[in-house]
């Protein structure tokens, strides 16, 4: 549990709430929000020097493989392959940030330096992600192939992007803004198809409640908790790590995190929120009496 005294506020106010509720804070996106990024569903990044151009060709080849695997198709696809797909995809995309996060750490310690923040951008999108899939497997059930996907893409990938990070921090930051490219077509795709009568995921998804996880997580409000809006609010996620991620490729390396001030916003309106839930309660309450 942790505590926030607030200033000039009677010694008795003390807000407490979970340690959980603002770790790696997620900005909760509203409705306008979400329309915002899903409008930028089409934004790509064109690649500039040798090592973009590298770095998407790469994802290219591991994007079209993919489809292979599970079965993706983009027209009609069936819902079955979509599950396995984001399950092997977010258990991926969670590990890039904690790789890049871990070796900023030691270079701080390294040098004695601060880090100004990046550490904390970059532990935030692994936990997003992770929470991306703890929420699909509250809807679907992983098999063993689905496992052993997972299990796969860790073990071999996480080598490839320590490495890489080693050699040139902003081709993977490049190669990550690639990856969450894809992901953003993908969920954009799944959304056009759940809305879209007649289709697999119509039929699968269109009427489906949120998991509480979600409810939770994104702080969903009534009328706008099923899962189609956990599903654009995934896409607004991963079109904002698209961005970072394409920020960090063109900053050097001595540039400060331009993304801390919305750290500290998102962090004061997580807890302006929790304030006010709390307060609700109890004023609830004493109507009650």
């Amino acid at each position: 549990m942790h505590a926030i005294f607030f200033p000039g506020a009677p010694e008795h106010f003390i807000v407490i709430y979970p340690s959980n509720y603002v770790t790696c804070n997620n900005p909760v996106h509203s409705n306008l929000r979400s329309n915002f990024k899903m409008a930028t569903k089409n934004m790509k990044y064109e690649p500039v020097t040798f090592s973009d151009k590298l770095m998407s060709g790469i994802m290219r080849t591991m994007y079209h493989s993919f489809n292979f695997i599970t079965g993706y198709r983009e027209v009609n696809p069936p819902t079955k392959a979509i599950e396995w797909r984001l399950i092997v995809l977010e258990s991926f995309a969670g590990v890039p940030g904690f790789v890049a996060a871990g070796f900023r750490h030691f270079h701080s310690l390294r040098t004695l330096k601060r880090d100004h923040g990046t550490i904390f951008t970059l532990l935030e999108e692994a936990e997003n992600e992770r929470m991306h899939l703890l929420v699909c497997l509250k809807m679907f059930e992983a098999g063993s192939i689905t496992r052993a996907l997972v299990i796969t893409a860790q073990f071999t990938m996480t080598p490839f992007l320590a490495l890489t990070y080693v050699i040139n921090p902003s081709a993977m930051h490049r190669f990550v803004g690639y990856l969450e490219e894809t992901a953003v077509h993908t969920y954009a795709n799944i959304i056009e198809h759940v809305d879209t009568p007649g289709t697999h995921l119509h039929e699968s998804w269109s009427k489906l409640d949120a998991p509480e996880v979600a409810k939770n997580y994104w702080q969903l409000e009534k009328g706008a908790d099923k899962w189609r809006d956990v599903l654009r609010h995934i896409l607004a996620d991963e079109a904002h790590h698209r961005d970072v991620n394409h920020t960090y490729a063109s900053l050097g390396p001595e540039d400060e995190n331009p993304f801390i001030e919305e750290h500290k916003r998102d962090f004061d309106a997580a807890v302006a929120r929790r304030v006010s839930s709390i307060l609700q309660d109890k004023v609830d309450g004493s109507l009650k009496k």
